[in-house]
C-alpha cells in the first residue's frame, strides 16, 4: 500500500513511519519538514491548505496522522476536513485517551487525567474533539486510536485494543506505532475510536 505519514519528523510519527516501511509499504511523509527517514518519500505541503492535502492524500491508499494540534492552531481537525469527503480513503489518527467518545466507561483515574487536560490544554483537546466529529460525519474509513501516556520505552511487542476504558496507564511510542500500522488492516476497527495500550 502506499501510505501517507503526516507527523512523521515527530517522536511517534517517526516510529510509525519506519514500521511501515518495515512492513514493505511505499510511505511518503508530507508537512514543512523532511523527516530524514530512510525508505520515505518527502513531500513539502502546508497542512493549513486543504486543497493540497487532499490532493495528496488522493495519490496514498491510506493516511496515517500522528499530528499534535496546538494553541491556535488546530491542525488536527483542519485535516479531517480536508479528507472528510474522500469516500473509502483509510484515515487512522492518533487521538488521546483524554478524547472522550459516547459509551466510554472510564475509570476515576481516567477521567481525572482527562478533568486536568481540559484545563491544562483544553485547545488541544478541544481540536481532537472537533476532529472526532468531522470524522464521525465522513466518508473516510477512519479509525481514531486513543493511548494513554506515550513514552519512549523500547517496545514490549504487545498491543491491547479496547473500546470502552484504557487497559493501562502507558504505552511506549514504538508500541503505539505498531498499533497504528496493524489498524490499518483491521476493517473491524473503521468507525471506531478504541483505546491503545500496551
Amino acid at each position: 500500500m502506499h501510505i501517507l505519514v503526516l507527523g512523521a519528523t515527530g517522536r511517534t510519527g517517526k516510529h510509525i513511519a519506519q514500521n511501515l516501511v518495515s512492513a514493505g509499504h511505499t510511505v511518503t511523509s508530507a508537512g514543512r519538514r523532511d523527516p530524514q527517514i530512510t525508505g520515505v518519500t518527502f513531500r513539502k505541503v502546508d497542512l493549513a491548505d486543504t486543497n493540497a492535502l487532499r490532493d495528496i492524500a488522493g495519490e496514498s491508499d491510506g493516511v496515517v496522522s500522528a499530528l499534535a494540534s496546538g494553541k491556535g492552531n488546530p491542525v488536527c481537525s483542519n485535516v479531517a476536513r480536508a479528507v472528510s469527503g474522500m469516500n473509502g480513503l483509510r484515515f487512522i489518527t492518533i487521538g488521546g485517551a483524554g478524547v472522550d467518545v459516547a459509551g466510554d466507561q472510564k475509570a476515576l483515574p481516567d477521567r481525572i487525567v482527562g478533568w486536568i487536560m481540559r484545563r491544562v490544554v483544553p485547545a488541544m483537546l478541544a481540536d481532537r474533539q472537533a476532529e472526532l466529529a468531522v470524522l464521525q460525519n465522513s466518508r473516510v474509513r477512519w479509525t481514531m486510536l486513543r493511548p494513554p501516556r506515550l513514552t519512549d520505552k523500547a517496545a514490549s511487542g504487545t498491543v491491547r485494543i479496547t473500546f470502552d476504558t484504557p487497559a493501562s496507564s502507558a504505552i511506549s511510542r514504538a508500541d503505539l506505532a505498531r498499533g497504528a500500522v496493524d489498524a490499518l488492516g483491521d476493517d473491524a476497527l473503521i468507525g471506531r475510536a478504541p483505546f491503545v495500550a500496551a
